[in-house]
């Protein structure tokens, strides 16, 4: 009989011609960011994949990972990376002959908990947040070799780590100094990220606060 709950059955690589989207699955996700962390990282979780009697595993968590793989193709590839001056192949493929598979946590559920699983995958992080400050302070560890793999661009990490204090932190410290200070300032509209990149860094040798924003 079918659990009602996710029970594990196996850990495997299964090739992905013998794996199946959910059907259905609504969350639209990055692809390419993800391949980029795949080729960088290498493929640090499982899919979860569910076993029935009928049809073939069905993935329920990790459907874009299998995407990024299948974008991946068959090895090998080209790509390599450096890490602390050491070059380093895919993580993917490690640079040999691969025929495109995942790492899957096999499982077996009933009908209305796949859907369960696949919807709460999805759908929880949506609500969470950042700690700016903890958020930065992880990035700076990864200057040295980059930020390849991280999901993050050179333009996104420039902006958390100048970025300004949130409107209500500012507003709380100035009602504990009781001390209205005008601030003047000027907004460069930048063509691109190369341009912004330029203008950040002539404008904070000449000894100007900028802050790098991206609308």
């Amino acid at each position: 009989m079918t659990s009602s709950q996710a029970t594990y059955i196996r850990t495997v690589n299964v090739p992905l011609d013998e794996l199946r989207a959910f059907p259905g699955n609504a969350r639209c996700g990055d692809v390419p960011t993800i391949l980029d962390s795949l080729r960088r990282n290498g493929q640090y979780r499982s899919l979860i994949a569910r076993e029935t009697e009928t049809d073939p595993l069905t993935v329920l968590a990790g459907n874009h990972t299998m995407q990024a793989l299948q974008l991946h193709g068959p090895g090998p590839c080209d790509y390599r990376t450096t890490h602390q001056g050491e070059e380093r192949p895919c993580g993917v493929c490690h640079g040999e002959d691969w025929s495109p598979a995942a790492r899957c946590e096999v499982i077996i559920c009933d009908d209305d908990t796949a859907r369960r699983v696949n919807l709460v995958d999805n759908k929880a992080s949506d609500a969470s947040g950042y700690d700016r400050d903890a958020l930065a302070e992880l990035l700076s560890y990864l200057e040295e070799d980059g930020f390849e793999g991280t999901g993050y661009t050179d333009a996104e990490v420039r902006q958390i780590a100048h970025a300004v204090p949130p409107l209500d932190t500012a507003d709380a410290l100035a009602d504990t100094e009781d001390v209205y200070r005008e601030q003047y300032g000027v907004i460069v509209v930048c063509g691109d990220e190369t341009e912004q990149e330029r203008v950040y860094n002539e404008l904070t040798s000449q000894g100007y606060n900028a802050k790098v924003v991206t609308t």
